[in-house]
């Protein structure tokens, strides 16, 4: 597998949220499945640049990161 760049895993985070809540769990399957990758490390790639989006204020976060299956993930509306 060719090495899956931080900028393109933040363009499938962003890709597949949306202005209404989706479970964080949601997010890292899809994300993983679009790059055929489902193993611990990229999952944990995948959590850190999620931790990175919402910092920047691109993503928002209901609930503790960690804990994919409680916590839910929405996308920041842009200020177009």
């Amino acid at each position: 597998m060719t090495e899956v760049t931080d900028t393109q895993i933040d363009e499938a985070i962003l890709s597949e949220l949306e202005p209404n809540s989706l479970k964080t769990a949601r997010i890292m399957v899809l994300v993983g499945e679009r790059f055929h990758a489902s193993d611990r490390s990229f999952l944990d790639r995948v959590e850190t640049r999620i931790g990175v989006l919402i910092e920047a204020g691109n993503v928002r976060l209901y609930g503790n990161l960690a804990n994919w299956r409680r916590s839910e993930l929405t996308l920041m509306p842009s200020d177009g």
